[in-house]
């Protein structure tokens, strides 16, 4: 048996014409089933962790994809390898607003083909009436116009088209609204063009690292954020060899303390690697407590 669930403390909407066929995520759902926990406050945000692994995942574990929800609005943040069966978990995939995809690395991008063919199915069973908004880097332009492809499924927007805006001081971002939640696209340093994305609703920011290294544009992009989610790579014994493309743990810690980030949670982690020490090594650098990303764990700015 699953662990109980807490019936005062949850409620289900769904958009399958049987309701009686409808039964929790986890198990074998014959109907799309959403299952939100209650929280109060329009301004509330919530990160679920649907994968934390690169470039590989641990056994029944996922890489890099993560679900926000705030308000009306649920995007999900890069698609890894296992990403999409997680995703499923916690909502109807018919639910999202959009993804992002930061890069396109297979550990980012890999699983937009589940949605793409999900999608797909689900406009054909007439149980969906519009594609999915996709905002994707436009290179490599072979994988940026193969998506593009996909018109069944997915809205493309190329990041790169998006107008301007210098509301995060000293950066140049693009910027667009997607429902109640605007979204902000910092270029990243990289191997891949990428970016980084940081999400505001009401009050409350969200900054998402996707893959970089250190540097002064991400530090302004996470500046003030309330939840900081910024991918560890390695040990700070891996410095040299993350250089220029990755963070270390300590590098994380260094940089989100001095962004003024209300909350560190690293990601983004070598399999073979012990988490403690990434944790401890990245809670010298922010000085204070830091979270892990645990894949299925919700944080609630």
């Amino acid at each position: 048996m699953g662990k109980k669930l807490d019936l005062n403390n949850i409620f289900i909407t769904h958009n399958n014409p049987d309701p009686q066929k409808t039964v929790a995520p986890g198990c074998c759902c014959p109907g799309p089933v959403e299952l939100k926990r209650k929280i109060t406050g329009a301004d509330v945000m919530r990160l679920t962790i649907l994968g934390c692994w690169a470039p590989y995942p641990r056994p029944g574990g996922a890489c890099s994809g993560y679900l926000m929800r705030c308000g009306k609005t649920s995007l999900m943040l890069d698609a890894g390898n296992g990403s999409f069966a997680e995703l499923t978990r916690h909502i109807d995939f018919s639910f999202l607003s959009g993804l992002v995809i930061t890069h396109f690395h297979p550990d980012h991008y890999v699983d937009v083909f589940c949605l793409r063919h999900a999608v797909e199915g689900a406009r054909r069973e007439g149980k969906m009436n519009e594609p999915v908004k996709l905002f994707i880097p436009p290179a490599p332009e072979e994988i940026y116009r193969k998506l593009a492809g996909y018109t069944g499924a997915f809205d493309v927007v190329n990041i790169d088209e998006l107008p301007v805006t210098g509301e995060i001081p000293g950066l140049q971002a693009r910027k667009v609204r997607l429902g109640d939640t605007t979204l902000y696209f910092a270029p990243t340093t990289h191997s891949l063009p990428g970016y980084s994305v940081v999400a505001r609703h009401g009050n409350k920011t969200v900054c998402y690292s996707g893959d970089t290294a250190a540097g002064e544009e991400i530090k302004k992009a996470a500046n003030g954020a309330d939840l900081f989610i910024c991918e560890a790579s390695g040990m700070n014994k891996d410095a040299a060899f993350l250089a220029g493309v990755h963070m270390t743990a300590g590098q994380a810690g260094s940089l989100a303390r001095e962004a003024g980030a209300g909350r560190l949670v690293i990601t983004h982690f070598w399999p073979e690697y012990d988490i403690n020490i990434l944790l401890a090594e990245s809670g010298e650098g922010f000085e204070g407590a830091v979270e892990p990303a645990v894949q299925g764990k919700t944080f609630t700015v």
